[in-house]
Formats: C-alpha cells, sequence, structure tokens
C-alpha cells in the first residue's frame, strides 16, 4: 500500500509540475531540493518526508492538503 501512496504522491506533483510549465530542475529550484530528490518522488522510489513535502507544496503553491487530497 504504500507503494501506491509514493506512486500517486508522485504523479500528482509532476501532473502539478508540467502545469506550471517547469521541469523537474525547475521545482527542484523552487522547492531547495536536488533533482535526482524530486525525480525519485515522482517516480515513487523515494519516501518523502514531510519537510520536503511541503517544500513541494509552497513552490507548487498548494497546501498540503491541496497537495493530499484523494490520495
Amino acid at each position: 500500500m504504500a507503494t501506491t501512496l509514493r506512486v500517486k504522491l508522485g504523479n500528482r506533483i509532476r501532473t502539478l509540475r508540467r502545469k506550471r510549465g517547469w521541469r523537474q530542475i525547475d521545482l527542484a529550484a523552487h522547492a531547495e531540493l536536488s533533482k535526482t530528490h524530486i525525480c525519485e518522488i515522482e517516480v515513487g522510489k523515494r519516501e518523502i518526508g514531510l519537510e520536503a513535502l511541503k517544500r513541494i507544496a509552497d513552490a507548487l503553491e498548494k497546501s498540503l492538503s491541496e497537495l493530499l487530497e484523494g490520495i
């Protein structure tokens, strides 16, 4: 189940990033994370910590609840 949640969250982040016209490197810069970290989150390879999740949500101008809604 955890893998499924990681994949769903990664897909949500990828979709929101692409809607902004950003590449992974762009989101990484705005969230102050590495491109590799973003890539691994988007494909569901990496468990995301709360701090990283908050940085990504802020970069995408979403609340944590908006980012996680329906997952």
